[in-house]
């Protein structure tokens, strides 16, 4: 047994906490019932679990991908200004989730999976998990600029 929204999240469909928004918005069903409390268990084998309608289950194959995003595209799934995003960059039939995010004007390693506890484990506060972010500064910034 788990918890609903570390399913979801093991399945890649999303977050551990965007999971939890979405069953608070009414957006998951298990065994045909819409569920919209927090802290439900299920159990994989035995439940039926729906994320908007469609039946989900957790993935056997794990599908790890180390993309060099480039600038001028954007970390999402969905996008609303038709700019370029990092699903562009792949052509995988599995369903993954970035494992954190890259600005649109940045480039660098950008880590692609439908492993949710190694998203969890990477991405949650009390992981403590160090990045490193280089920033190029051309010229010398005045203290406005820095601030």
């Amino acid at each position: 047994m788990v918890r609903l929204q570390k399913f979801l999240a093991d399945c890649g469909i999303c977050s551990r906490r965007k999971a939890e928004e979405h069953i608070l918005a009414g957006d998951v069903k298990v065994n045909d019932k819409i569920v919209t409390e927090l802290g439900l268990k299920v159990d994989e084998k035995k439940d039926k679990i729906y994320f908007k309608n469609k039946y989900v289950k957790i993935e056997q194959k794990k599908v790890y991908i180390m993309l060099n995003k480039p600038k001028g595209c954007i970390t999402t799934a969905k996008e609303q200004f038709d700019r370029k995003t990092v699903f562009d960059y792949i052509d995988i039939k599995e369903r993954v989730v970035p494992v954190g995010r890259l600005d649109y004007d940045t480039s660098g390693l950008l880590i692609l999976t439908n492993d949710g506890d190694l998203t969890y484990k990477l991405t949650h506060p009390k992981h403590n998990i160090n990045k490193v972010y280089i920033a190029k500064v051309y010229g010398v910034p005045n203290k406005e600029r820095l601030e």
